[in-house]
């Protein structure tokens, strides 16, 4: 076959099953490139889809109805033989039963297609990810004490350092319930030389730094209060890094830490009114944005907000609806509008903001969206800001924000009990704008939400016009089969979307907001873990007759709080190494993991934790024989002084 040309090859490659085709890349780098051609897994992702599942019905019963049609033509014939009528009978129609299934297989196909004209998406990755097993890994441990009193660390948020290319996850910098800072490293090493580091810690601050604790008193004592205040609010969008000046904003009880990532220092404090409870993305040199309990704010780190009053007088001016007296935000310009300018929200807790990235097309409505435990999103116009442009009813309450570079393509284009409509949907595709994706929750269910942002007044929902915002074809509410308890978060993952909910549920669907791909607990994988582990140290501890179930605690039901993906939206498919485009989840009770896809998991935390238990027996082992060999000095340097005194003839 070495001799056939690449499209011969390619063509007998689509008789192949998923399976051969995976092996067959193993016998060549040509086949290799060949076997991996993206119409090929298109095609393949279709076939298990629910309208691949569909067309491959709908063509069965082609198949019998085709059968029972040529038996009554075969009847007609023969009467018509016993009556002497020749004439010919011509079928119902022209098309063949092929040709009709072949058309209906293209029509349901353009209506599943998930990518867009302008993306650059890898769909023999996307199969992996729609197929291929589920593997959550655990980050290593932060620990306090020794022995059987090792107490872990929670988490108290996450924040991704992006590599200098700015596509893939570099660093995970969290805050922890001590004060503390730390970082974890992420990265994936391409040289099989060298030691793969994904998962450990590379360093740790001190303990209090965001907590604003002198750090000569008691560790302890600093460890209680600390963790009273990171953990006071329960805030989860309070992380924000700066990857073009390395830059980390963290936010604490109603204190903006900027933190220096480079010397892991805190270079500044700028106080708030209210406890802060949302964080905007950090970019320089766009302001950032804070929502607190009770207003909102632009930020810029060249001069920080300072406050002149007591806390107690400005939050009280503040509910008033008056600036604070003596000038307590400072007048700041940044296109054409103070930065330091706030806004008064009717309804308190902002819990998530989006800022619209610079370059994108003009589409009538602002730069920053804002949404929170009230029942609307808020859109600002930051030349214009705190003056609001516009607002957008929703009914939910809604907890995180995301945006989908990509033009908002109406619901029932999709639906496949329905004729497509290729041209809508082609047409939909190749318009400029965005989509802004919601999570939240609607009486007491969750509610995933998309909304089109569009230049045109027909087709994005442009809150400066009132009339435009009840159009059913820019927005889609999906509040019946998302879930049945509360949405915490939701992101774009590849051709999918992916958001978890009040019951440790992740769960992927298509870009449709409705259409599910397949779901994934994360305690069961917590469940399983455990199990295995204890297992494995009861079989080496010889007490196998003693094997019991593991216990039931916390861990059992816990939830992800936050998903971040390790692949930047700007990121094209041929960017992204294979099996690299995970995800990064921070769950409800303070810990860090990884979710990826395939046999095994990318790193195992039992190992982490032993490597750095070692490292810590090898740390305080390199400690005790330092404090051995200073301690064998200073009596040596006792000895040759007694002997110097009795040389003088002195009893000692």
């Amino acid at each position: 076959m070495h001799r056939l040309p690449d499209e011969v090859v390619l063509h007998i490659f689509t008789f192949l099953n998923y399976l051969d085709l995976v092996n067959v890349q193993l016998t060549s780098r040509r086949f290799l490139k060949v076997g991996r051609d993206n119409e090929i897994w298109k095609q393949i992702c279709f076939e298990r889809t629910r309208a691949g599942l569909h067309q491959q019905r709908m063509r069965l019963q082609d198949s019998q109805n085709h059968q029972t049609l040529q038996i009554v033509h075969a009847m007609e014939a023969i009467a018509a033989q016993e009556t002497g009528n020749q004439a010919s009978i011509e079928p119902s129609s022209e098309r063949t039963t092929y040709q009709v299934t072949a058309q209906r297989r293209t029509n349901m196909m353009a209506s599943w297609d998930p990518s867009y004209p302008n993306e650059d998406s890898n769909f023999y990755q996307e199969f992996i990810h729609r197929h291929a097993p589920v593997q959550l890994s655990w980050l290593q441990g932060v620990y306090r004490g020794k022995n059987d009193n090792m107490v872990q660390h929670e988490a108290t948020g996450m924040g991704i350092l992006y590599d200098d290319s700015e596509c893939m996850a570099d660093k995970l910098i969290a805050p922890m319930d001590d004060g503390s800072i730390c970082i974890w490293d992420v990265s994936f090493v391409q040289d099989a030389r060298s030691e793969p580091n994904q998962g450990r810690i590379i360093e740790k601050t001190s303990v209090g730094l965001l907590a604003g604790l002198d750090l000569r008193s008691d560790r302890n004592t600093r460890i209680t209060q600390s963790k009273t205040a990171m953990t006071e609010t329960g805030a989860v969008e309070v992380v924000s890094i700066d990857n073009k000046q390395k830059k980390g904003y963290f936010g604490v009880t109603n204190m903006l830490n900027e933190v220096d990532l480079h010397t892991m220092q805190v270079v500044s404090r700028s106080p708030y009114p209210f406890a802060i409870t949302a964080l905007s993305e950090a970019r320089h040199p766009v302001p950032l944005t804070i929502g607190t309990n009770g207003t909102v704010h632009l930020h810029d780190p060249r001069q920080p907000i300072a406050f002149t009053n007591e806390s107690e007088n400005t939050r009280l001016e503040l509910i008033g609806g008056t600036p604070p007296k003596k000038s307590s935000f400072l007048p700041l310009m940044y296109g054409g509008g103070p930065s330091g300018a706030y806004v008064s929200l009717s309804q308190p807790g902002a819990l998530s903001i989006l800022h619209i990235p610079e370059g994108q097309p003009w589409d009538g409505n602002g730069d920053i969206w804002v949404a929170g435990r009230f029942t609307s999103l808020l859109n600002y116009d930051r030349r214009l800001f705190p003056k609001i442009h516009g607002t957008v009813h929703s009914g939910a309450r809604l907890s995180s924000l995301a945006l989908l570079p990509f033009p908002y393509v109406p619901h029932d284009f999709r639906n496949l009990l329905r004729p497509p409509n290729l041209s809508g949907i082609r047409e939909a595709k190749a318009r400029s704008g965005n989509t802004i994706l919601a999570a939240g929750e609607y009486k007491g269910k969750g509610s995933l939400e998309l909304y089109g942002l569009s230049s045109e007044p027909k087709r994005g929902i442009l809150v400066s016009d009132a009339r435009t915002t009840s159009n059913p074809d820019t927005s889609y509410r999906n509040r019946y089969s998302a879930s049945r308890s509360k949405l915490l978060s939701a992101v774009s993952h590849g051709c999918r979307i992916v958001f978890s909910d009040g019951d440790g549920w992740l769960k992927w669907v298509e870009r449709d907001g409705s259409t599910p791909v397949r779901q994934f607990n994360i305690n069961d994988a917590i469940r399983t873990h455990r199990a295995a582990r204890d297992l494995d140290s009861l079989v080496n501890d010889h007490r196998s007759a003693q094997v019991q179930e593991p216990a039931m605690d916390a861990a059992e039901g816990d939830i992800v709080q936050k998903i971040i993906p390790m692949v930047a939206s700007e990121a094209t498919g041929n960017d992204v190494p294979l099996g690299q485009d995970n995800l990064l989840v921070w769950t409800g009770d303070g810990m860090l993991g990884m979710v990826g896809f395939g046999t095994q998991a990318t790193f195992l935390a039992d190992e982490l934790d032993e490597q750095a238990q070692d490292a810590l027996e090898h740390e305080q082992m390199k400690r005790e024989r330092e404090y051995d060999r200073e301690m064998r000095r200073a009596l040596e340097r006792q000895a040759a002084e007694l002997r110097w005194v009795r040389g003088y003839g002195l009893e000692v």
